[in-house]
Formats: C-alpha cells, sequence, structure tokens
C-alpha cells in the first residue's frame, strides 16, 4: 500500500501564505523533492479568484470592506470561491504519471481526485456526488468546488468543501452573474450552494469532515496517509512566493 504524505499546515489569518504554501506543495512534489501529498487548511474571510479572473467583475468590494474580507488570486483557473472558518480546504499533490491519474486529463483528474471527497461526504451521511466539471452536489446544490492543474511535474487538484460556512456574506462578497443564476433556476447564489451543517441538520465541524475525506481518500486510492511537515525548501518557496507574488496586489487585483 503506498503511503502519501499528510499536512494540517495553515495560516488562518494570512491568506496570502496559504496561497504561497499551495503552489510550493506541488512545486516540490513534481521535483521529487516531496511525497505526493495531501493538505487541509482553512482560511479567514477570504475571497480566492481563479488565476484568469477580473476582480472588478467577480468581488463586491463594498461587502468585503463591511465583512472583513480579504481577496487572493490562486494559481489554478476556475471560479471565485468564498473562505472563512467553516469552510474546509483540501489539495491533493502527486507526482506526474501516478498510476491514479496517469493519461488523464485536467477533467479526469477533478472526477478521479474528487473521488475521495465524495466519498468521505457519504460516510457522513451526505448525500454527495461529483457533477462536472469540477463540483460536488447534494440534490442538485453545490457543497464544494474544485480546481487544478497539470504543471511542474506534478498532477495538482484542491477543493473547498462548505461545511457550515456563513451563506449570508458568501451571497453578498461574491458578484454571481444573473445568467448563471438563471441556469440553475435560482434567484440567489444562497440558493445553489449548501453546507454539510444544513444538510445533515447538525452542528457538524470541519475536523469531522477532514476526518471522514482521510478515510474517503485511504479507501478510494488505497493509500495510508501519514503525518508529516513541510520541508525547509517548501517552506522557503512559500516564502519568496510571498514576497514576489502572493503578497502583492498586482497578482492579486490587477492580473
Amino acid at each position: 500500500m503506498e503511503t502519501w504524505r499528510l499536512v494540517d499546515v495553515e495560516y488562518r489569518d494570512d491568506p496570502f501564505m496559504n496561497m504561497s504554501v499551495e503552489e510550493a506543495i506541488p512545486r516540490a512534489v513534481g521535483e521529487s523533492k516531496a511525497p505526493n501529498t495531501v493538505r487541509f487548511w482553512h482560511n479567514s474571510n477570504t475571497i480566492v479568484l481563479g488565476c484568469f479572473q477580473s476582480a472588478p467583475l467577480e468581488v463586491n468590494f463594498d461587502a468585503c470592506k463591511e465583512t472583513g474580507t480579504t481577496v487572493v488570486r490562486r494559481f489554478t483557473g476556475g471560479g471565485a470561491v468564498y473562505h472563512d472558518a467553516g469552510n474546509l480546504n483540501y489539495a491533493i499533490s502527486l507526482k506526474k504519471g501516478h498510476p491514479l491519474v496517469q493519461d488523464t486529463d485536467l477533467q479526469g483528474v477533478f472526477q478521479r481526485l474528487s473521488q475521495g471527497a465524495v466519498e468521505g461526504l457519504r460516510s457522513l451521511g451526505v448525500k454527495a456526488e461529483f457533477q462536472p466539471i469540477n463540483d460536488i452536489q447534494v440534490e442538485g446544490k453545490k457543497v464544494s468546488g474544485a480546481a487544478g492543474s497539470i504543471r511542474w511535474g506534478a498532477v495538482f487538484h484542491h477543493g473547498c468543501i462548505l461545511v457550515a460556512s456563513d451563506l449570508a456574506i458568501l451571497g453578498r462578497v461574491l458578484n454571481v452573474p444573473q445568467a448563471k443564476l438563471a441556469d440553475r433556476h435560482v434567484a440567489s447564489v444562497q440558493k445553489r450552494v449548501t453546507t454539510v451543517r444544513d444538510e445533515l441538520g447538525k452542528n457538524v465541524t470541519t475536523k469531522d469532515v477532514r476526518d471522514g475525506i482521510v478515510q474517503g481518500i485511504e479507501s478510494s486510492y488505497n493509500v495510508r496517509l501519514e503525518d508529516g511537515a513541510l520541508t525547509k525548501s517548501e517552506l522557503s518557496t512559500a516564502k519568496e512566493l510571498y514576497d514576489t507574488k502572493y503578497g502583492k496586489s498586482a497578482w492579486n487585483l490587477e492580473k
């Protein structure tokens, strides 16, 4: 049975450093400087933009100011998402050519590497299903979105799970196009998303979901997750990325 590294490394009040670490890990995995890795982490109130998105189009900056919400841009594509303490983020970094995702395009990566999260949510009683292109849904409502890339010699997949997030703030700080809402036949963004807490009808913590996904990943991919830490090289790369990229408004707001 293959062993993957499990890291619970986060900078909850520094989303820029969280994003720096998010890029540093797959770079290290691709260069064989670190093992295949699963990471879990949290952000404080933050909008995370996709790499190619326009901040003015996606973000309600007045609402962000009122709610203390930060804006950061990730290196992967896809749409904007909202993070808070009730949101659990997970990331999987595999060496390119790994049997799980060998000869697989990005769509295939989304489906294959979402499987562990789906199984983990189901083990908690959530009727989770993968929905192309990159969502996990519960009876038509989105509970998780994902993004990914195949670069730097690595296959990277990360997702955010709405465990007990404040959907009212989410609806205020994100500018969701009406056309997108109409396509889902709903009037507001709150109507097209749901949380694990709401689906189960009881209090559930991000740790509960994290533990469920650990089991889901191990059973889905026949691997064992072993607690580990970031290497000095990864921390050094993250610091450099913070100083030159993620800590700068030119990347986060003007790209």
